[in-house]
């Protein structure tokens, strides 16, 4: 069937509203996730420079321990989507709770681990205040790390059952909440203690824990999950091979997700010594590439959730078509966003930075992030496709290859001058492209193969037995 065909299709169109249906709250929800960074940033600022610079150093500790646990608890979307076509909700249940045991378990020695981090600062010269700043505001993030866990187990959980709204209403309410809990906190208002930056943190924690009573109340209470609950009193939920299962599935996803950010962190350090202009100019850029990374992101959750629900039907036909819709949903959007970056490269740079030196290179870095943004749209693609798939092996091999193997060897030796003339940060980011192009033919190869032979991956197929 050719593309035109394809496109004006029956299952095309029909699929096409599925995907939008599961994709737009999960954007907005994104968004007011990014929103909170925000104004943590804005209302730490103004609270000081030893107050931000506290924070920022907390949250360096904060987000990998952040994104290794959500990473893991993701891992419940394709593990429920799958199990729902055959309507096996006793399975369903049992599942979810060792996914629940198993996340919370980690999520506990991850807490203490992470509130046992302070420790480190002693060794480290530093500002005697941002340090204290920066142990408060861990101190908080830590003791609610494990309610964060429950609730992205919990929201997975949603997501896996395509009912992808709760993603949107809390991140609304996340966001609402923020704002003034910043307020009341950092500056001491109502006859709340002045906490500085360390309110950012108690803030967080007070939303974290609330939303993961509230979104327990409301799975619970809420008439939409009331199909979807075993009619049988299960005896014992505990089951040491689901537990094994879900525990190969999630921590290579987990990881996976902390190696890639661990990767941007080292590009930093790699060009700091050619000073703040250059390192500004990579940081704006980065930024302006974290907020588009939301679009293709959201779209690779949206195909997790689909793939996953066609694989437990056994539907390798139905499969594709949600693929080849994906596909082309994602390539649409990119070149929407791709273009209007490109066109307004300068003027984006200019809402950052006055500086003419940070906005000419920033304005130059973006064009070569809107190359980026082709691989790392497609690479979100198929990473998408993966999860459903629950294939997590290759998840992580290809991102160890692609990021420490090619993306950051590349990048060091193009901004060093190894085998040219110093780029610089236009090195950092031809790494970047390298290693996202080298994800793409790992992913896409895979994926190829497995629609080729109609092979299903190990854990996949364990999941039939």
């Amino acid at each position: 069937m050719s593309i035109l065909k394809f496109l004006q299709s029956v299952a095309y169109k029909k699929e096409l509203r599925s995907q939008l249906r599961l994709f737009i709250p999960f954007l907005l929800g994104q968004l007011c996730a990014t929103g909170m960074g925000t104004v943590d940033t804005v209302m730490a600022g103004l609270a000081g420079t030893t107050e931000i610079s506290g924070v920022a150093i907390g949250c360096s500790f904060y987000w990998p321990a952040y994104l290794f646990l959500a990473g893991m608890a993701y891992a419940v979307t394709p593990t429920v989507s799958h199990i729902l076509p055959s309507k096996n909700f006793s399975l369903m249940e049992k599942s979810l709770f060792n996914a629940f045991l198993f996340c919370t378990v980690v999520g506990l020695l991850v807490a203490v681990l992470l509130a046992l981090s302070h420790l480190i600062f002693a060794y480290v010269p530093s500002d005697e205040k941002m340090i204290e700043v920066a142990t408060g505001y861990l101190y908080f993030v830590s003791l609610s790390l494990p309610a964060t866990v429950i609730y992205n187990v919990l929201r997975s959980y949603a997501e896996g059952l395509g009912y992808t709204k709760p993603t949107m209403y809390f991140g609304i309410l996340m966001l609402v909440l923020d704002i003034p809990l910043n307020y009341i906190f950092i500056f001491g208002k109502f006859g709340m203690p002045q906490m500085g930056g360390v309110g950012c943190g108690a803030t967080s924690c007070f939303i974290n824990i609330l939303c993961a009573i509230l979104l327990y109340v409301y799975i619970k209470k809420g008439k939409f999950f009331n199909s979807f609950k075993p009619k049988d009193h299960l005896s014992s939920r505990f089951d040491y091979k689901l537990l094994k299962q879900f525990a190969k599935l999630s921590l290579p996803i987990g990881i996976s997700r902390t190696i890639e950010v661990a990767c941007f962190s080292v590009a930093a350090v790699i060009l700091s010594p050619f000073g703040p202009t250059v390192v500004a100019a990579h940081s704006i850029t980065l930024n302006v590439s974290g907020l588009i990374f939301m679009i293709p992101m959201c779209l690779g959750m949206t195909i997790t959730i689909r793939s996953a629900f066609c694989m437990g039907t056994k539907n390798w036909a139905k499969a594709y078509i949600s693929i080849k819709t994906a596909l082309t949903l994602n390539l649409s959007l990119f070149i929407i966003y791709a273009t209007l970056v490109f066109i307004f490269r300068k003027n984006i740079s200019s809402l950052y930075t006055n500086d003419p030196l940070v906005l000419a290179m920033a304005s130059n870095l973006m064009i070569l992030n809107c190359i980026y943004m082709l691989p790392d749209s497609l690479q979100c693609f198929f990473l998408g496709v993966l999860q459903g798939f629950k294939d997590s092996k290759v998840i992580f091999i290809g991102t160890i290859v692609s990021y420490w193997v090619v993306g950051i060897p590349v990048g060091f030796a193009l901004a060093w001058g190894l085998f040219t003339d110093k780029l610089e940060a236009y090195g950092i980011w031809i790494g970047f492209i390298f290693a996202l192009i080298s994800a793409c033919l790992i992913y896409s190869t895979r994926v190829r193969h497995l629609f080729k032979h109609k092979k299903f991956p190990k854990l996949l197929a364990q999941s039939y037995m």
